[in-house]
């Protein structure tokens, strides 16, 4: 029963959206042929630049509210949306019955009001939409939306809100009603701009229509106050404009639901800067604006904020890197040090001859055959049990690398004629020690080389060629002889 009466609904709901559709096409083709190619005669201004333009926005309103009805997490975002072409389309239907042509019309009137509520309630759905889409982002790609749009906002401010405010005069209320306009352009367009960096350029199409909807209405309002104040050819050619946001906002009816934002950055060398690089360039250009004319406090503190914020980014990308560095520098099951900072140790090491080193080598036993009776889950909790003792066994007195599979490094400063042979040896067997474990069914053991800079060898390298050749002697006289036992082995405790 639910089906059938479901399938007249959504036959409804098709009609219904055919029908926006030819209203949204046809009244936007209408309006373009009669502004800006002037077929009609001027008997037809009230038919078209009223009726059907009125009724055009009030199609694009109802497809952001159809798309609404879907459900999902993008529902509140549509009704915001929805909700704030209404209000335009109020604006503009008062507009048309009370404003046009009337020379004595109220500045500001009720159609200000629908006008302006267009704003707040269009970043309401923005910022819903964005949450909807977006609900863990890498801190790096927040704080690179922050700096796209308090950039933009400060351009905007410089380039348009100065502009209008040094042009702007009557009472209070109309000046803050004149002002407002620009200030939600500016606000509109930074938004649109931090919300494509959040999508890291590459907007899909529901965004890329959503987006250049509201891009468009900013560019239409902007170009209508600059004809204001004669700085824009005049005469109808804007109004197309904001139908044509119109259309682009209300085919949202057609779209799926939006693309989700990825939540981590995948930043990578250059690209890392460019919105940093890019927004910092022009802020130096304000500064300039700023040393050679009178800047407005809304500019110079959006400037400020701006700097900040690329501050902050800079920061957070020094410690996420720092923060990668130390990953790949850590071995990440035993938590000692990784093959890479053994390399990077290393070098360090050849950029300053003459140091005495140990290095000291070591491969267990018995581990294979452990990890093929008990399985791999059991011999990486052996591996970081082990990895563990052999950390605190070297702790104050050396460095301990795993450098991959059962196969482990020390490096000590000091050589031979720090030790003395008993001594290294002593701390070899201790390092091995760390690293023997036995019980039911288990034997692990260590072989172990050991060579030092610069007694027996001339480089750290060479000390590891040599360490690595006595460890595999060692590893084949115990293969030949059997089990040896290496001292306070009675002591280890198990570990499985």
């Amino acid at each position: 029963m639910q089906a059938v009466r479901r399938a007249p609904q959504t036959r409804l709901l098709a009609a219904f959206q055919r029908l926006i559709g030819a209203v949204l096409f046809g009244g936007l083709a209408v309006v373009v042929l009669y502004d800006w190619l002037g077929i009609g005669g001027a008997g037809l201004d009230g038919a078209i630049n009223g009726v059907v333009y009125d009724a055009v926005v009030v199609c694009a309103a109802l497809g952001c509210l159809l798309r609404a009805s879907r459900g999902g997490p993008e529902r509140g975002a549509w009704i915001a949306i929805g909700v704030a072409i209404l209000a335009w389309a109020a604006g503009e239907i008062w507009w048309t019955l009370y404003i046009e042509g009337n020379p004595d019309a109220p500045y500001p009137s009720p159609a200000d009001l629908g006008y302006l509520a267009f704003y707040p309630l269009a970043v309401l759905g923005l910022y819903l939409l964005v949450r909807a889409r977006a609900r863990e982002l890498d801190r790096r790609l927040w704080m690179d939306g922050v700096i796209a749009a308090l950039g933009t906002g400060a351009l905007g401010a410089a380039l348009l809100f100065e502009f209008v405010a040094d042009r702007t005069s009557g009472s209070g209320v109309e000046v803050a009603t004149t002002l407002a306009y620009p200030f939600g352009d500016v606000l509109l367009v930074s938004l649109i701009v931090g919300v494509i960096a959040l999508s890291r350029w590459r907007p899909d199409r529901t965004w890329t229509l959503l987006l250049a909807g509201l891009a468009v209405m900013a560019v239409a309002d902007v170009a209508f106050t600059l004809q204001t104040y004669d700085a824009f050819p005049s005469g109808g050619w804007i109004e197309p404009l904001y139908l044509i946001s119109a259309v682009l906002l209300g085919v949202e009816a057609w779209q799926p639901q939006a693309a989700p934002i990825l939540p981590d950055a995948r930043f990578d060398g250059w690209r890392e800067m460019v919105v940093p690089g890019i927004v910092a360039v022009a802020m130096i250009a304000l500064v300039a604006m700023q040393y050679f004319g009178s800047a407005s406090a809304l500019t110079t503190v959006l400037w400020s904020a701006t700097m900040l914020a690329v501050i902050g980014r800079l920061v957070l990308s020094l410690r996420e890197n720092k923060r990668l560095l130390e990953q790949v520098r850590t071995d990440r099951l035993t938590g000692l040090g990784s093959q890479a900072r053994m390399q990077m140790d290393l070098e360090a090491r050849e950029r300053a001859p003459g140091r005495p080193l140990t290095a000291l080598l070591l491969d267990l036993n018995g581990f294979k055959h452990y990890n093929d009776t008990f399985g791999h889950p059991a011999g990486d909790k052996m591996l970081a049990k082990l990895g563990e003792r052999l950390g605190a066994a070297m702790e104050g007195r050396g460095t301990a690398y795993r450098l991959g599979g059962d196969e482990f490094l020390v490096l000590v400063d000091g050589g031979l004629a720090d030790f003395g042979c008993e001594g290294r040896d002593a701390l070899a067997a201790h390092a091995a020690e760390a690293l023997t474990s036995r019980g039911r069914g288990f034997d692990v053991s260590t072989s172990w080389g050991v060579a030092s800079v610069p007694e027996e060898v001339d480089s750290p390298a060479e000390a590891m060629q040599l360490a690595d050749v006595r460890m595999y002697a060692q590893k084949e006289s115990r293969r030949l002889a059997g089990s040896v036992r290496l001292p306070g082995r009675e002591a280890v405790e198990e570990v499985h």
